[in-house]
């Protein structure tokens, strides 16, 4: 496999066979950990493979009613474990404006108290952009519609490049470059000015009121 497009191929072929470690190691070349399969309402198939190296394949395969469509019945996602955490689930990615600038959008999970959710959107939100600002442009694509972003949560957070389907223009890209990246993000989250920054940020969500504490 040279090519993303290359990996789309293998993620259409695996929608043909038994879902195992076996059958993901035989054709994606990486010793696979776990996988989890799920069905969601709407009749797709989503599958989460990790792999010993620490990527990760996130696919959803879904039935395209447009006859045209031959061939977009998937799509995936590569991305790469990493320890980031945070006591607020977020998702901060890369996008681009029409100019050919860019700026980082964020999304947090949302609470059912919204004293807590003004809280985070008004306090927490702005000092995690502005902890990510400096290293934006890292989280730029290779094209113009493709990016790069980082999840974290309670449990594991993860680097991922964006999602890849038959149309993407971003197909084209490396796989190897792709993974650079992802690599190159994580030794950049881990950088101790970073990890400070993100850790006393967690730390100040810890002095919330109780009462709002019980819904993280």
């Amino acid at each position: 496999m040279e090519t993303m497009g290359d990996l789309l191929e293998k993620v259409q072929e695996f929608a043909f066979y038994s879902y195992t470690k076996e059958e993901a190691a035989r054709l994606f070349g990486w010793p696979a950990s776990d996988i989890h399969v799920r069905s969601t309402e709407n009749d797709e198939i989503r599958i989460t493979i990790t792999f010993q190296n620490k990527l990760v394949l996130y696919i959803r395969y879904f039935l395209n009613l447009d006859p045209t469509e031959t061939q977009d019945t998937c799509e995936f996602t590569l991305g790469l474990r990493t320890d980031l955490r945070s006591r607020i689930r977020y998702n901060v990615f890369y996008s681009g404006y029409i100019h050919g600038q860019g700026y980082l959008r964020m999304k947090i999970e949302e609470t059912d108290n919204r004293m807590l959710q003004r809280m985070l959107e008004d306090f927490y939100i702005p000092a995690l952009k502005s902890i990510y600002k400096p290293i934006i442009i890292s989280f730029k694509g290779f094209y113009s519609k493709d990016y790069f972003g980082a999840n974290a949560g309670h449990q594991q957070g993860d680097i991922y490049y964006s999602a890849v389907r038959y149309r993407s223009e971003h197909k084209a890209a490396s796989i190897w470059d792709v993974i650079a990246r992802l690599h190159e993000l994580d030794s950049t989250l881990k950088e101790p000015e970073i990890r400070h920054a993100l850790a006393e940020l967690d730390v100040q969500l810890s002095f919330l009121p109780s009462v709002l504490g019980s819904s993280l």
